[in-house]
């Protein structure tokens, strides 16, 4: 009887152990695509169980300085899955999950972050985020989006006080990620989509209310008379 072969079979195992509990988690993130599903960070530390992502953005959406973690069960079956949260008290709380294959995008995101230059002239200073999941396929198409984002506009647009912000479920449509947000009275309506590759469009409407000076006003900024209101059609790339 050989009682040597249990022993080997058992090292060898806690040396592969050993050696994926170890591994650096910025060569993991190369490995597994994460970064071109669109993480960057300017420095990244520790290892796939226990990394930090210092300065990270997703896109042009920064998260400031992360705790992450990459699923083990998603990398042995060749996908990649980062959960990634932040605990700062001056930016306040973040987490959800990162998908980098079929489909991509992120999940259960929850917390706020910052809108870096807005919305082209919408001047939308945060995102919120609650429960958010959002992902596409490989063609770049919407495959799943749910729950809430809301936005927060600082800056007075002709007069107005938005900074309680507007909100609104996500949704699929048309291929693209979708989210059609109010304000809390319902005269401000804004509808933002975006596809897989960052394209984003922005339509954001105000209703005057037989106002002559607000039209004025938001006629003078850029806004044109349409249906719903004066309406700002914007457009560019996250």
């Amino acid at each position: 009887m050989n009682l040597r072969k249990p022993w080997v079979v058992g090292a060898a195992l806690l040396a592969l152990l050993l050696l994926i509990a170890t591994f650096p988690m910025r060569l993991a993130l190369g490995w597994s695509g994460a970064t071109d599903a669109g993480i960057a960070a300017r420095d990244v530390r520790g290892s796939v169980w226990s990394g930090e992502l210092v300065e990270a953005r997703l896109g042009a959406l920064p998260l400031g300085t992360v705790r992450a973690s990459l699923s083990p069960l998603a990398l042995l079956g060749g996908n990649t899955e980062l959960a990634f949260a932040r605990a700062d008290e001056r930016l306040g709380a973040l987490a959800g999950r990162l998908h980098g294959s079929n489909p991509r995008g992120v999940s259960d995101v929850s917390g706020t972050t910052s809108m870096s230059g807005g919305l082209g002239a919408i001047p939308v200073d945060t995102i919120r985020f609650e429960g958010a999941t959002i992902r596409f396929d490989d063609t770049g198409k919407c495959a799943a989006a749910s729950g809430r984002i809301q936005l927060s506009v600082t800056a007075p647009i002709a007069g107005l006080d938005l900074s309680s912000g507007l909100s609104g479920p996500l949704s699929c449509k048309g291929g693209r990620a979708q989210t059609a947000l109010a304000s809390q009275s319902g005269m401000e309506r804004l509808t933002l989509s975006f596809d897989g590759a960052g394209a984003w469009r922005a339509q954001f409407a105000i209703n005057v209310d037989r106002d002559p000076a607000m039209a004025a006003a938001l006629a003078a900024i850029g806004f044109k008379p349409g249906s719903g209101g004066f309406v700002l059609t914007t457009s560019g790339r996250f």
